[in-house]
């Protein structure tokens, strides 16, 4: 008895000790000099706390990036009979800058009370480049550095690399003051061989976008952050049974890293003149037409009137000038439409606009020209697009149909009710007794043989089929080029190029959509004779510049005939 209350007294004095103990806070980082590239451990202790520390992180987002975390721990220790209790939170963070960063004093609540930890200095050294940091980069690079607003800015993102990796996340860049557009987004890296100043390194195509600005001044593109995880070189240890590179390549390390590109600074001019008023943020090269189905309709029939602009820029951040429409014309919403050009890395395409008009009324009628301002960086000047106008002959229409449809839907459900058809064609009789098996019963048998045979015969002529579709399709490359050659196209330059790539894309069994002159001068190299490379390549480059060239007319007539005679000579060279 007199052991049992020593006991308990002794832990009713420990139990008043923990209650009155003093409740601390404190902060630690696990370094406190780092670089750009690399991460840092940051930790909150609360000693003698009775639950769970709340922090408000927010003021760290400002220099800082939350790689990882919360990561909550708790931890007892007994010292002399002394029992000392803490509760921690832990985060992985990312510099966002360099230069001496500051990790300010934070509020941290715990139960009803409120405390503040200790500020830390941090001092982040400038983002390794190639000499510092040679085996793994990014490469972000712009294709100019000087811009009005709403001319496109394409950046690509390439990782180049030394050693094996493999890519965990990629974060793309959001910048504030552009409107982006992608243009090729890797779902799956695939790298090729390089060099710079004579070293090999492996690179790849990570991002490639449309930067728009949509501000002026000194804008800033975000950089890109690459999480991979590298392979650690490992130290031999020689004799061991485990050295051979079987049980390496098996239990090999890596090393998490965090790869960021540079941001990038984008001057953005404003425009040399003042906008006119008609003007609503098109810039690059634009043409526009209209034209309807039918020019000669009668009265309430419906007409289709199309509104189509083609160009290189900002398709998509523009409208056109109002349209006036005749009042006696009833004209429903249009249906818009956008065709992009996928071989072209400047944002290139045709906007297509339907609207249906009903005209109410007889009569000749105008629809006016349909007008397009929009700004040209080449020339720094504004320029207006027009389109010609539209004449539409409307003729009286039938009055018996007219009359007609001044029925409701009451009237022909009546009309339904009252009168029935009378069936006039000749019944085909059969003789009482007479027995016979219905056809629908000779169907039904022959039907389950066909299910129960024609399936096996069908996947095997199916998989026979797709196993050698790239090979006939490849023999029949020519014989396709040359059909889709002899189609009449309103932009002979535009589907001349597009047949000529995918002829080659057929042909060479080429994988990548997005060819060009010099993917296709490479792919022919020491496979056909230099004087039909070269001619071929000549030829899409001619495509290339003639789309909106203002002398684009004069190759137009020996265009085709051209490069029916060029795919014919390759294609006797390549068989």
């Amino acid at each position: 008895m007199k052991k049992i209350v020593i006991r308990r007294s002794i832990q009713f004095i420990w139990l008043i000790g923990v209650l009155w103990s003093q409740v601390s806070v404190t902060a630690s980082v696990d370094v406190d000099r780092i670089s750009k590239n690399e991460t840092l451990g940051f930790k909150i202790v609360a000693v003698n706390a009775d639950a769970t520390p709340n922090v408000n992180i927010s003021p760290i987002l400002q220099h800082f990036k939350i790689v990882s975390g919360p990561a909550q721990q708790t931890n007892i220790q007994w010292v002399n009979g002394a029992m000392t209790s803490s509760r921690s939170l832990s985060w992985t963070l990312l510099p966002k800058k360099d230069g001496k960063l500051n990790i300010p004093s934070l509020a941290v609540t715990i139960g009803k009370q409120t405390y503040r930890t200790n500020p830390i200095g941090i001092q982040v050294q400038k983002g390794a480049g190639r000499s510092q940091m040679a085996h793994l980069f990014i490469e972000a690079k712009p294709d100019k550095e000087q811009a009005f607003p709403g001319e496109q800015v394409t950046v690509t993102y390439r990782l180049f690399t030394r050693v094996n990796l493999s890519i965990e996340n990629i974060e793309y860049p959001k910048s504030v003051g552009f409107w982006n557009e992608d243009l090729r987004v890797s779902q799956t890296v695939r790298f090729r061989d390089t060099q710079i100043q004579g070293v090999g390194y492996k690179v790849a195509t990570l991002y490639k976008a449309a930067m728009f600005p949509t501000q002026t001044g000194r804008l800033t593109i975000a950089p890109m952050t690459v999480t991979c995880n590298v392979d650690k070189p490992r130290r031999n240890r020689s004799g061991g049974v485990f050295d051979d590179p079987f049980f390496n390549s098996m239990f090999r390390e890596t090393q998490r890293q965090f790869i960021v590109s540079d941001s990038l600074i984008v001057e953005v001019a404003s425009y040399p003149k003042t906008p006119p008023a008609d003007f609503t943020g098109a810039v690059g090269q634009f043409e526009i037409e209209s034209w309807v189905d039918t020019p000669n309709v009668k009265v309430n029939e419906a007409i289709t009137y199309k509104v189509r602009v083609k160009g290189t820029g900002n398709p998509n951040q523009f409208n056109l000038s109002e349209i006036s429409f005749p009042q006696n014309m009833e004209v429903f919403p249009p249906t818009i439409s956008f065709k992009r050009d996928e071989f072209r890395d400047d944002l290139t395409g045709e906007q297509q606009m339907d609207y249906i008009l009903i005209p109410r009324s007889a009569g000749n009628f105008r629809l006016n020209p349909v007008t397009l301002t929009y700004f040209n960086p080449e020339i720094e000047d504004f320029v207006t697009a027009r389109s010609t106008p539209v004449q539409i002959t409307v003729k009286p229409g039938d009055k018996s149909i007219i009359a007609s449809t001044q029925f409701n839907r009451e009237d022909v459900t009546m009309i339904g009710d009252d009168i029935r058809y009378i069936r006039k064609d000749t019944p085909k009789w059969r003789q009482k007794g007479q027995q016979s098996i219905p056809i629908w019963v000779w169907g039904t048998y022959v039907m389950a043989a066909a299910l129960f045979i024609f399936p096996g015969i069908f996947t095997k002529m199916s998989d026979n089929r797709l196993s050698t579709a790239d090979i006939r399709k490849s023999r029949g490359a020519l014989k396709q080029a040359l059909k889709e050659l002899s189609k009449p196209k309103e932009d002979i330059f535009s589907h001349t190029a597009l047949v000529i790539y995918r002829y080659f894309q057929s042909k060479l069994f080429l994988s990548s959509d997005n060819l060009d002159p010099l993917a296709i001068e490479l792919s022919l190299k020491g496979r056909v004779p230099s004087d039909l490379m070269t001619e071929i390549v000549k030829v899409t480059q001619l495509c290339d510049a003639g789309r909106f060239g203002p002398h684009a007319s004069e190759s137009e007539d020996t265009l085709q005939s051209q490069v029916e005679n060029i795919l014919t000579k390759i294609d006797e060279a390549l068989a």
